[in-house]
């Protein structure tokens, strides 16, 4: 790991962001957009996904969100 060089801001490509603010959005009433979404949309597969390995050994298959404490429990002691 000493010999790692550890990425700086000169390292990264420039960036030229552009704002369509002026311009609403057509698809809802409210005319917004959304910008940060995106990060959201995948975590309640990738939480299922931790939990179907860890309880793999007992054959559950978490196949419902929300994974709430008592889904899990149900899924771990299978009655």
């Amino acid at each position: 790991m000493a010999d790692y060089l550890i990425p700086t801001a000169t390292d990264f490509p420039r960036i030229r962001a552009i704002s369509l603010e002026h311009r609403p959005s057509p698809t809802n009433p409210l005319g917004v957009k959304g910008a940060g979404e995106g990060g959201i949309i995948p975590v309640g597969g990738l939480m299922a996904n931790a939990v179907a390995a860890a309880l793999s050994s007992l054959g559950a298959e978490p196949n419902e969100l929300p994974l709430s404490a008592p889904r899990v429990w149900r899924l771990a002691n299978p009655s």
